[in-house]
């Protein structure tokens, strides 16, 4: 229905358009006699009836009267500019398009019309009072006064310039398309008549082709026998592989490569007794605007919410597809030479070349055992001077071994690449999140709602922060606030702070807590088992409605929907050295329990060893990345498996999913912290949601979580809590030392009274190495509050 009423308003908006250009068009000044002495309430009278037999305008009196109002009383024959422009606007709205570009062109020709009806007003010309209206008379009046009539030329030449050259860099692109597509529609009956006579162009070039084939093979008969295999290897194919002219003759191969988006095999040459080697050109995703879908929608609270643009990234540099032939041959010369050292025969050979590696295919004779290949992995890597090699044996569903060699130039995946392509926009994953590409330059979308856990491990500066922003700003272009909500754990305190930004549309809050991105491990153990106490709420909610999962309830229910809950954390390694078993058992429970009420677990770490990912942890988390890694033994605490040790860095990455036993191999896309930080200014930039979406409190004490292991009362303050009290204040001095000294507490204990006297307001926060200051005067507010505490 809404679709309907936009193409109706769009429909309106042209023929509108289209009328009012074509009434201006038809002025005539001799018009304005006619009906001068009528008003504009008597157009039905018979005095109308009379005027109109006498107007030269096709359009009626109607139109007379509207050309005479735009042109006279506006801005003269310009204003068909911003009437024009309407046009479009509706153009946009029926083909469901961007109004961005649509509404960006109404605003410049405005202005720009306005500017040439001014330079009209100043000229002294008979037709300038046609050409500048009221409007451009009485500014170029207002300027010429002003600063003169050189320097009102001179400013309206270079607001002019400005305008066209800041607005139509994003403004006329999107527009000619717009027009070549209705040209296209009208010129439907003569594209077929050039594609007929296209297609025996074609047919006559093709045969002239295979007679000078003919002619030239008729040619090298009599040349020896090396010369004559290399020219016949050579197959004339239709790739973004340029061939090089001294192997080809130019006119065997096609003047023009046509780019194509499945796969194309591109045979290269062989000497006598080399298997032979073919390329396997990667995939080109179709690329697609993800500003053309619909960014602006209605939340839950009714206050619209927009998703960012695609522009708020970077623009892709030009990338260079060519393939570095030398590389690839010199590559397979080094490993069949390696390989027959060991007397291993290669039957065949095919390569795939990826953004940073390149995956060597090799079918092997019957009578070779894979595990020599595998043994021969260092051997390989010194053959060929690689900085680290991974060799697959066998290759899932094939034939065949895989060596995987480091390109000599490699390529950076940006994240606008990976987004702006056909398969994310039209994307029906609940959580789709963007991984990078394959070694096939696929693009890989991966469902976090199917995963359902995601486990990220790796050495320092392999790239698991930014995969992090990744997946989050990946989420952030794919779903509404009312969708999906992120509880954000951060011991490391600066690698989640620019997120900050969207604390009133995607956090959740926490009761006793102010912070919604959780820096203290105390906290985090207390946002973890409020993440508990919600998953254990939702699934008597669940029972309540007679569902399995949520997404039955909130289709059942679309009013009372469930956002999906995304906690991050981004260093366990940390929690786990600070909280320990406080920590791993909250995540344990969400590993194990929340999938169907759509809570889902990121957790990184950069020290993968067996006390960090223990085996309950891991045992939870069947979908698993893994970066570059020091040593095999850390590969396999990930994987279960090695090959994470030859990793390359810099977002090289393994990624076991769920549902297949091997590992893929995915170059992580780059963004940087002021793309992330652009990205969040413009979510946090929006109108607040009036709800804020706030995690239930725990079953433990309220507040910042912490407990007294073993000395705590029912309400869960510490026995010594009241002398400590009375301690601080009676001194009006507050340390944890002090406690220590007095009370003969230990320090540990002594730390957790004091935290809890900070809590109950008797003491100030810590700040820093300062003192920390007493907030009770004297000891009778002390009692009066100590009293109100054990009510």
């Amino acid at each position: 229905m809404k679709r309907l009423k936009s193409e109706i308003i769009g429909i309106m908006l042209m023929l509108g358009s289209l009328f009012l250009v074509s009434a201006i068009l038809s002025f005539n000044s001799g018009d304005e006699a006619c009906y001068g002495a009528l008003a504009w309430h008597d157009i039905f009278s018979n005095a109308a009836r009379d005027a109109a037999e006498n107007i030269h305008n096709p359009f009626g009196l109607f139109g007379a009267r509207l050309s005479t109002f735009f042109i006279r009383s506006v801005l003269g024959y310009p204003v068909i500019l911003p009437v024009s422009s309407m046009f479009f606007w509706g153009l946009s709205l029926v083909r469901s398009k961007s109004l961005k570009p649509a509404l960006l062109f109404f605003l410049y020709s405005v202005l720009i019309a306005i500017n040439v009806a001014t330079m009209f007003g100043l000229t002294k010309a008979p037709f300038g009072d046609v050409m500048a209206g009221a409007i451009g008379r009485m500014l170029a009046a207002l300027l010429s006064t002003i600063i003169g009539f050189t320097g009102a030329w001179v400013l309206l030449g270079v607001i002019a310039v400005v305008l066209t050259f800041y607005m139509g860099r994003g403004m006329f692109g999107p527009i000619l398309q717009a027009a070549m597509a209705l040209l296209h529609g009208i010129g439907k009956p003569f594209s077929a008549v050039k594609a007929k006579l296209a297609e025996r162009g074609k047919k006559k070039a093709e045969e002239h082709r295979l007679k000078q084939e003919k002619k030239e093979r008729k040619r090298e008969v009599q040349k020896p026998a090396r010369e004559l295999h290399l020219r016949e290897s050579v197959k004339p194919v239709s790739s973004l592989i340029p061939i090089k002219d001294e192997i080809v003759k130019p006119e065997l191969v096609q003047q023009e490569f046509s780019f194509v988006e499945l796969p194309v095999v591109v045979q290269l040459p062989t000497v006598p007794g080399e298997p032979e080697m073919i390329i396997h050109q990667g995939i080109r995703e179709k690329e697609a605007d993800l500003d053309e879908r619909r960014l602006k929608v209605q939340t839950k609270d009714r206050e619209p919410y927009r998703f960012p643009s695609i522009d708020l990234l970077e623009k892709v540099p030009e990338d260079d597809d060519r393939i570095d032939e030398h590389h690839l041959a010199e590559s397979k010369r080094k490993l069949l030479e390696k390989l027959s050292i060991y007397k291993i025969e290669v039957v065949r050979i095919s390569t795939t070349v990826g953004p940073r590696v390149t995956l060597f295919e090799m079918e092997l004779a019957p009578d070779v055992k894979v595990s020599r290949v595998k043994s021969l992995e260092n051997d390989l890597a010194m053959a060929l001077a690689a900085r680290g090699i991974r060799i697959i044996a066998p290759i899932p569903g094939k034939n065949a071994v895989g060596v995987e060699i480091p390109n000599g130039k490699p390529k950076t995946v940006w994240l606008r690449s990976v987004l702006q392509v056909e398969k994310f926009k039209n994307s029906t994953l609940k959580l789709p999140i963007v991984l990078g590409k394959t070694i096939s330059n696929e693009v890989f979308i991966a469902d976090l709602a199917a995963m359902p856990h995601l486990l990220i491990a790796g050495a320092t500066g392999a790239g698991k922060s930014v995969c992090i922003n990744v997946i989050i700003s990946s989420l952030l272009y794919a779903c509404s606030p009312d969708k999906v909500k992120f509880v954000l754990i951060d011991p490391k305190r600066v690698e989640l702070f620019q997120y900050q930004h969207l604390k009133n549309h995607f956090l959740v809050r926490f009761p006793g807590i102010e912070e919604q991105i959780i820096t203290d491990p105390q906290k985090a153990v207390y946002a973890l088992k409020s993440v508990v106490k919600e998953m254990e709420q939702r699934y008597e909610t669940l029972e309540k409605a007679g569902v399995r999962n949520i997404g039955d309830y909130n289709r059942r229910l679309p009013e009372e929907a469930l956002p999906y809950i995304v906690v991050v954390i981004d260093e366990l390694a940390d929690l786990m050295i600070t909280a320990g078993r406080d920590v791993e058992e909250p995540i344990t429970r969400i590993a194990q329990l929340a999938r169907a009420v759509g809570i889902h677990l990121i957790v990184a770490t950069q020290r993968p060893s067996v006390d960090v990912i223990t085996g309950i942890i891991k045992a939870n988390f069947p979908s698993r990345i893994a970066f570059q890694v020091a040593s095999k033994v850390d590969s396999r605490t990930i994987l279960d498996g090695s090959g994470a040790e030859q990793l390359l860095g810099n977002g090289d990455m393994l990624y076991q999913p769920s549902d297949q036993p091997k590992t893929m191999r995915i170059q992580g896309p780059y963004v940087s912290s002021g793309e992330v930080e652009e990205i969040t200014s413009f979510i946090g930039g929006q109108h607040a949601l009036k709800n804020m979406y706030v995690l239930p409190a725990p079953d433990m004490q309220k507040g910042n979580g912490l407990q007294s292991s073993g000395y705590q009362e029912k309400d869960g303050r510490d026995p010594m809590f009241a002398d400590a009290a009375r301690l601080v204040v009676i001194h009006q001095q507050a340390s944890v030392s002090l406690l220590q000294r007095r009370l003969r507490l230990g320090f540990s204990r002594a730390g957790r009274v004091m935290d809890q006297l900070e809590y109950s307001g008797i003491v100030s926060e810590a700040d820093g190495s300062r003192p920390r200051e007493v907030l009770i005067n004297n000891e009778d507010s002390l009692e009066l509050l100590l009293r109100n505490l054990d009510e």
